[in-house]
Order: C-alpha cells, then sequence, then structure tokens
C-alpha cells in the first residue's frame, strides 16, 4: 500500500507547485525587491578632490555572484536638476545590480550653484569618475571594456555627455583614459538646452532663482553656443557606445521630444540606440520612494535588465518584483 502511495504523493506535490520551479528555472535566483535593497554593505572611495573637498564614489559589490570572469561595471549618476538631488538617490538601484554580478558605481558630483560651481564643473568632475573607473578597473576586478552609465533626469544628460560632448576636462585628468561608456542607459534625459527651460543652469548666476523661466529668444549668440556644447544632441557623431534611451509620454518636465530627437540624430549616423516610450509615466519614472509607484519603477528597471542582457553585459535575467506589501506609496 505504501509503494503504491509514495508515487501518487510525489506527483501530487509537484502538481502543487510548478509555478515556484518555473520561476528559479527562469531567474535562475530567488525574488529580490526593493524592501530587501535598502540596506547593505559598500566602499566608500575618494576620486578626486577639489580645493581640498573630497568627491566620492560610493562601490557596491556581492560577494554571493560567482566571478568567472571581470565583471561589468554600471556607473549610475543621479538626478536633480543639476542643483540639487542626492547620491544615496539610485544605492537601491545600485544593490540590486551588484545582486545581478555587476560592480557598480554612485558618482557624488558638484552640484550647481551660482557664484560658486558651473555645469562645466559637474561635467567635468563625472568625466573625472568615469576614467577613475577605467584606469582602476584591475583592482575591483571589472572589464573595462564592459562599462555602462546609467542616469535620470540630470543624472541623464550628464551620462549622455560621456564620450560625447568634447571639452570641459579637468585640468589634471589623464586625457589618455576615455571618458566614453561602453553602455549608455539615459531615463528622461534633457538633450537639448536651446529648446528648455533649464538653459538657465546653463546661464548660471541670478538665473537659477527657483521658478524663473528665462526667455529664449532674446538670449545672446555666446549663451546659445554655450548651450549646445553642453547639449549631447550638437555633439552627435559616429561612436560604439549602445544607447537605450526610455522616456514616459506624461513628462511634464522634460519634454518625450527631447529623447526623439536624438534617437532620430544617433540612427542617423549609424549608432547603435533603442528608444522605450512608457505610456501614462511621468518624470522620474525609475526614481524608488519618489513619485512613481513601485510597479511602475520595477517594469522600467526590468527593462533596463533585459536590454543589459541582450547585449551580453549581464547573464540571466531580471528577478526584480514587486514589494509585498509595495515599499513606498507614490508622493
Amino acid at each position: 500500500m505504501m509503494k503504491c502511495l509514495f508515487p501518487l504523493f510525489t506527483l501530487i506535490m509537484c502538481l502543487l507547485s510548478p509555478a515556484t520551479h518555473a520561476q528559479e528555472n527562469f531567474t535562475g535566483k530567488a525574488q529580490i525587491s526593493f524592501s530587501q535593497l535598502t540596506d547593505g554593505p559598500m566602499d566608500k572611495i575618494v576620486y578626486k578632490s577639489v580645493s581640498d573637498v573630497p568627491l566620492h564614489l560610493y562601490v557596491f559589490h556581492s560577494k554571493d555572484v560567482p566571478q568567472k570572469e571581470k565583471r561589468t561595471a554600471l556607473v549610475i549618476i543621479h538626478g536633480g536638476g543639476w542643483t540639487g538631488g542626492d547620491v544615496e538617490a539610485f544605492f537601491p538601484h545600485a544593490r540590486y545590480f551588484a545582486s545581478r554580478g555587476a560592480t557598480v558605481f554612485c558618482v557624488e558630483y558638484r552640484l550647481v550653484k551660482a557664484g560658486e560651481t558651473t555645469l562645466e564643473n559637474a561635467v567635468a568632475d563625472c568625466k573625472s569618475a568615469m576614467r577613475y573607473i577605467r584606469s582602476h578597473a584591475a583592482d575591483w576586478g571589472i572589464d573595462p571594456l564592459r562599462i555602462i552609465v546609467m542616469g535620470d533626469s540630470a543624472g541623464a544628460h550628464l551620462s549622455a555627455c560621456m564620450g560625447t560632448v568634447t571639452g570641459f576636462d579637468e585640468s589634471n585628468d589623464d586625457l589618455q583614459v576615455s571618458d566614453a561608456p561602453d553602455m549608455a542607459i539615459l531615463c528622461n534625459p534633457l538633450t537639448d538646452f536651446t529648446q528648455s527651460s533649464f538653459i538657465k543652469v546653463v546661464i548660471g548666476g541670478e538665473a537659477l532663482k527657483k521658478n524663473k523661466k528665462p526667455d529664449i529668444e532674446s538670449l545672446s549668440p555666446e549663451i546659445i553656443s554655450l548651450a549646445k556644447r553642453f547639449s549631447p544632441l550638437y555633439n552627435v557623431r559616429k561612436n560604439s557606445i549602445r544607447t537605450l534611451l526610455m522616456h514616459g509620454t506624461a513628462d511634464k518636465v522634460i519634454a518625450l521630444s527631447q529623447s526623439e530627437e536624438l534617437y532620430r540624430a544617433m540612427k542617423q549616423v549609424g549608432n547603435s540606440c533603442e528608444l522605450i516610450v512608457l505610456p501614462g509615466a511621468n518624470h522620474a519614472f525609475v526614481c524608488t520612494y519618489w513619485r512613481a509607484p513601485e510597479a511602475v519603477v520595477v517594469d522600467a528597471m526590468r527593462q533596463i535588465d533585459d536590454y543589459i542582457c541582450r547585449h551580453g553585459f549581464l547573464q540571466g535575467k531580471s528577478n526584480l518584483v514587486v514589494s509585498k506589501p509595495e515599499a513606498w506609496l507614490p508622493k
């Protein structure tokens, strides 16, 4: 009797748990959510100092992921309108991609402040960070030919400047080391300052005052020329940077057309570029604990992960899911 019951019991257990086994086979590892990514170990290092003020890289890597070869590096540049924002905003994303096998760096850069720092300083800092990471690749066991840069909003603009916008280099940087990434993930980027009120960041000074909207038509040719130098759209040329653009149709901060124009320009010169338009998504759809529901952020992250994997920079599939209960409610 027992010999008959045992095969039946085994069959019943297999029928009761197919979803669990399918999920394990699909992702290759257990599910993870943002509620599990709020804390964890990281390293903090100085990549350069300006007037004796240190600027840091926050480094995330997972010892749980076997290292059979040199790792992919992911460099994350936060947003905040160039004048604000916090490097910690993307720590959860960093922990997630570290769990997927990447070595992740979150960049601290100088924010634009009237009379103190300019947009040129912010660009120079990000270039310095990219060069520092590439020149120290062996120290972290990363592949200097598999460096991804990812940013949101102002951070996406700064990310898009890497390897495209020339000049604005720190005087003591080693320009023999490239600041160009091998892949760029640009979430709702500003790509053309001449078509945005954010041109005030280029102007600086009094123009930086809150809610002040410059009259672009009245600006001097010198300001417009400088704005174009800072605009990725006007610096498009043939390159090998695989680029993913993501933008929401409901974005009222940076128009969808900013990504569409860059996409067209990139395709015209034969660059590798994809554009994902997110129906109904608002600005900063990839930011945690902010205005987008967790499900929207998770969906965006899974699409980013898929793009990275399709180009061989990571392996497997995303195991990121929405927290139960949700990790945050939109502000």
